[in-house]
């Protein structure tokens, strides 16, 4: 075979290619419902109000309740919460942002005398003073550098927040 005839074969197939259209295809709407072999298929109807994951679940959730076993300082509860929490659909960033809160809540009424210095609402505050109690000395500053130190770690891939969140809570 020449290299006319190579060139020829080519043209010709670069000529098919050229000439390739798709054709359209015809939508059926009793093609809807059913598998490729044509048996129907039930799709199990989503109620939206048993909505088990997303905003409506998320709403169903109090994560002020983990905040509140984080103050109270009950891992046992906490952990748990954490899990319903996690099963509601939250993300465990949204929970480390919580915890963050309750950590920082805590230091800023450790560090005032009363809510008038502060530009929080008098409900947590007195709540995060009442908290107080079940830290010692040192151990709210060493949570909150704890959160901060893993907030960065997980950031630069040596972690998970998840983890991070976990850990924490079976460390109180």
């Amino acid at each position: 075979m020449g290299s006319d005839e190579k060139h020829q074969i080519a043209m010709e197939e670069e000529r098919k290619e050229e000439e390739f259209t798709l054709e359209p295809v015809e939508i059926h709407p009793e093609m809807y419902g059913t598998n490729l072999f044509g048996e129907a298929v039930v799709h199990p109807k989503i109620d939206e109000d048993e909505d088990l994951i997303g905003p409506k679940a998320r709403a169903e959730f109090n994560i002020f309740a983990l905040t509140d076993a984080i103050g109270a300082r009950k891992k046992r509860d906490a952990w748990v919460l954490y899990q319903k929490a996690l099963a509601a659909g939250m993300a465990p960033e949204e929970v480390f942002y919580k915890l963050v809160w309750q950590a920082k809540t805590m230091l800023i009424a450790k560090n005032t005398k009363s809510v008038a210095e502060t530009e929080m609402k008098p409900f947590p505050y007195n709540k995060a003073k009442g908290f107080l109690k079940n830290f010692k000395e040192g151990e709210i500053e060493e949570l909150s550098e704890a959160l901060v130190t893993g907030y960065h770690q997980a950031r630069r891939g040596e972690g998970e927040i998840e983890t991070l969140v976990e850990k924490t809570l079976l460390k109180l």
